[in-house]
């Protein structure tokens, strides 16, 4: 089958069609463990008692269960039937073989996410020094994994429950909202398409570069997109000592903290849109327009807010004396000073797009799950991120930089080049 054949993959899947034409699944597995380095994991952790497996060892057994689409079921098979690449990845096909589903739950509930974020640091890291990603531009965004329960069957909705009473055992999921893909439309009981559907889970804040992803914190689904910025940028800035870079982030990320942490901590600047809601003027409940009134510093908050009232509250249709509200607002107001009908605003911003297949993958990969704890979810989601990463310096090493400047350049060439 020729490289060039279907112009729908991406370098994930043009590395893959490569070695199972040129050499086995084994094989492809292997080297795409061998471009990572796994000595930032300590192989053992415990002081006293028998050691057990090997934290590397389970951590490469979870990054094949990604790769190939397991549940943990059909992982611990794929190893015992396979026991030669068992023991090459370090298990002991004598003495302790391989991990039972109780070992591997566990051990993603109380495994250290800061290694594997040093993991991925330092894969991108030697990535950026060899030319293979580009660190001038930074995407962010979410994506929603759906929980395995009650809530998120269709046939259930309309029986209200009460998630803390139905489930006796700890769960940090909880209910969030998630947009309707156009290609699998939800309709209301009138016929009407929705725009967004509720469900339970978690959501997956990731960020990225345009052509693979660094990394991911994972929220409860109710959690604001917002507020996940600030731990990633410091993350980025920590592992990475990322400056100067451009942010690409949806309107979901419209806020003057966002702006002014980009702005002043890392020296860069954030392209977002503004909410729609922020174009429209203040009004109050009776429809009367509200204007400045005074500026303020929430010192409880620490933050700056702007106070607006009702022109002449004489006139209320509502007999209302004290209509108002209030805005955010910031000293440095960076939100203001960027003119999003400039061109050169839509050229970088209209890069965004470019990301769409990357989250695409990895909502795929990741968007259900049976697993209970943030912390279990978000060793999963960084795990997918370490595949793609791992796919792209495979790709690199084949010679085929020319499938790695986005998404969008990824596709494999079409027949007629």
């Amino acid at each position: 089958m020729s490289y060039y054949s279907n112009a729908s993959q991406l370098y994930f899947d043009f590395v893959y069609d490569h070695y199972l034409n040129e050499h086995s699944d084994f094989k492809y597995l292997l080297d795409l463990i061998n471009v990572i380095e796994w000595s930032v994991v300590p192989n053992f952790i415990h002081k006293r008692g028998r050691l057990g497996y090997s934290n590397q060892s389970i951590l490469k057994a979870l990054f094949v269960q990604k790769v190939k689409g397991f549940n943990t079921r059909e992982l611990i098979y794929f190893l015992r039937t396979n026991p030669q690449f068992a023991q090459a990845i370090g298990f002991d096909p004598i003495n302790n073989f391989v991990p039972s589903e109780a070992t591997f739950s566990v051990f993603k509930k109380k495994f250290n996410s800061f290694y594997l974020f040093e993991i991925i640091a330092r894969s991108i890291q030697m990535g950026i020094d060899e030319g293979i990603f580009d660190p001038n531009n930074l995407c962010i965004d979410s994506y929603p994994i759906s929980f395995h329960s009650f809530f998120n069957n269709k046939k259930s909705h309309g029986k209200f429950k009460n998630q803390k009473e139905y489930y006796s055992h700890p769960i940090q999921a909880n209910f969030g909202v998630k947009p309707v893909s156009n290609s699998k439309p939800v309709y209301d009981k009138h016929g009407n398409q929705k725009q967004s559907i509720s469900y339970f889970g978690f959501k997956a804040h990731t960020l990225s570069f345009f052509n693979v992803p660094i990394f991911t914190f994972v929220s409860p689904a109710s959690h604001h997109d917002k507020n996940y910025a600030f731990p990633l940028l410091h993350k980025t800035i920590d592992l990475l000592n990322l400056h100067g870079f451009n942010l690409l982030a949806d309107a979901a990320y419209d806020s003057h903290d966002v702006y002014d942490f980009v702005h002043l901590e890392t020296d860069s600047t954030a392209f977002i849109p503004l909410r729609i809601s922020s174009k429209k003027p203040l009004v109050g409940d009776c429809g009367n327009s509200l204007s400045l009134h005074s500026h303020y510093f929430e010192s409880k908050r620490n933050i700056f807010r702007d106070k607006y009232v009702c022109d002449d509250p004489s006139n209320c249709p509502l007999n209302k004396h004290n209509c108002y509200a209030y805005k955010n607002f910031s000293k440095d107001d960076f939100r203001s000073s960027l003119n999003r009908d400039s061109s050169s605003f839509k050229k970088v911003y209209n890069k965004r797009t470019l990301i769409e297949s990357i989250f695409s993958k990895l909502a795929d990969m990741t968007n259900s799950t049976s697993l209970r704890f943030i912390n279990a979810v978000e060793v999963e989601c960084n795990l997918s991120n370490l595949y793609l990463i791992a796919s792209a310096f495979l790709a690199h090493n084949m010679g085929r930089d020319d499938l790695l400047g986005s998404p969008k350049t990824l596709m494999y060439e079409t027949a007629c080049l």
